[in-house]
């Protein structure tokens, strides 16, 4: 089900979310329990990747390997970064607004 792929440096927040890989094939196929808390949520096709939002946090799709992403709140804080491989990611961020940076371009998000 999930395996965790990255944990944060010891030095950081232990507060500040982590990575989790999602294991399975295909780019989303939502579990019950994530189709009832994304119902008003679309996927997003951005460059190279796509993703989704609920009040949980970020569910994200690379199709290609060699991502680097970087998680920041609203006040600039960098909460999370580094390098992601192909595949289905969740970075548990709890309810907000978010930026998301993959490759070199930003994008706002919200989790509700």
């Amino acid at each position: 089900m999930f395996s965790f792929l990255a944990e944060l440096p010891a030095q950081q927040d232990q507060n500040r979310p982590s990575v989790i890989r999602i294991e399975g094939a295909g780019e989303f196929s939502r579990t019950d329990s994530e189709r009832s808390s994304a119902t008003s949520q679309q996927i997003i096709s951005a460059e190279g990747f796509s993703y989704y939002t609920t009040s949980a946090g970020i569910y994200m799709y690379f199709p290609r390997p060699n991502n680097n992403v970087r998680l920041f709140a609203l006040t600039g804080q960098l909460l999370w970064s580094g390098e992601l491989v192909s595949g289905r990611f969740f970075i548990p961020t709890g309810e907000g607004i978010y930026f998301l940076r993959v490759n070199n371009k930003s994008y706002k998000v919200s989790c509700k």
